[in-house]
């Protein structure tokens, strides 16, 4: 059994260290996704879709997904409704928004998910940033769920949607 100095010291070397992560710069070209990824992640294979990339963090505890997809809903109010809806497994404990974005977080299982979706390109794009980590670790992935979810933005080029802006 740990004990608590230990786990202090444990929990203050994860924060260290996700201060002193550095990033790189992933930008999907079908739909514009563009955010930071840690350097030390690793990019699985790219889907053929060419929606995105997920990223895995170097234990494999915990992942980023950059991607894109068109938005099939008839208004911005029904797209952003859909996107506040849970996937299965999930408990949503967070969520905001804004006229443009939302963001949604919470449970499941033993894993804490954090995404957030901007509509882009007149409505007809949704980039995401998703994050999955473990709860158990939530406070040593706090800085870096703020950076990554913090850098996602539109590159201003779509291969899906030509003269998107």
């Amino acid at each position: 059994m740990l004990r608590p100095a230990t786990i202090m010291l444990l929990v203050f070397a994860s924060l260290a260290s996700a201060r002193a992560e550095t990033y790189r710069i992933y930008s999907n070209p079908r739909f514009g996704a563009t955010a930071d990824v840690p350097s030390g992640w690793r990019s699985e294979p790219p889907p053929a879709n060419g929606d995105g990339l997920i990223f895995d963090s170097p234990d494999g505890g915990a992942s980023i997904t950059v991607s894109g997809r068109l938005n099939i809903e008839d208004t911005a109010q029904q797209a952003m409704q859909q996107a506040l809806q849970p996937n299965d497994g999930e408990t949503i404990t967070y969520h905001q928004s804004g006229k443009d974005w939302v963001v949604v977080s919470g449970i499941n299982g033993a894993k804490i998910f954090y995404r957030k979706s901007m509509l882009v390109c007149r409505n007809q794009i949704w980039n995401d940033v998703d994050l999955e980590y473990p709860a158990a670790q939530k406070v040593a992935y706090d800085a870096l769920v703020n950076h990554v979810a913090g850098s996602l933005r539109f590159s201003g080029k779509s291969a899906q949607i030509p003269n998107c802006r």
